[in-house]
């Protein structure tokens, strides 16, 4: 089953995978607004879905501060995400941004890994290290 669902700013596209749930972002800009938004999004449809496993593709413009990051970790963290292992793929251009968040996630309990390509983290999320 795959749904396009509206945020706040973006779009969200999830499609029911063997054994994950995929969210691919897109449409937008992101901000910490945009940000936590999607993050509360995700969280909510993961629950209702009883996903433990996210694959989430983002394609945003723009990116967050590095400041922004403690506020998005605590959103994740209220949405239940630490629940859900995540591969995270940065479609476009923060991946050092997003290597900053990886590791705060992680000191916070949040099982999350980044990567710049969709095959890469979906063995990653199915199958481990």
């Amino acid at each position: 089953m795959s749904r396009v669902v509206d945020g706040p700013g973006f779009r969200i596209r999830f499609d029911d995978e063997p054994g994950y749930l995929r969210a691919h972002v897109f449409d937008g800009t992101d901000s910490l607004d945009v940000s936590l938004a999607m993050w509360r999004m995700l969280g909510e449809e993961c629950r209702v879905r009883a996903a433990t496993r996210l694959l989430m593709l983002e394609e945003l413009r723009a990116t967050v501060d590095t400041a922004d990051i403690d506020p998005i970790i605590n959103t994740m963290i209220d949405a239940g995400l630490r629940e859900v292992r995540i591969a995270f793929v940065e479609l476009l251009d923060d991946i050092q941004g997003n290597e900053v968040a990886e590791t705060l996630c992680l000191e916070r309990g949040i099982i999350v890994r980044i990567f710049s390509e969709e095959d890469t983290a979906r063995r990653w999320l199915l199958y481990g290290d």
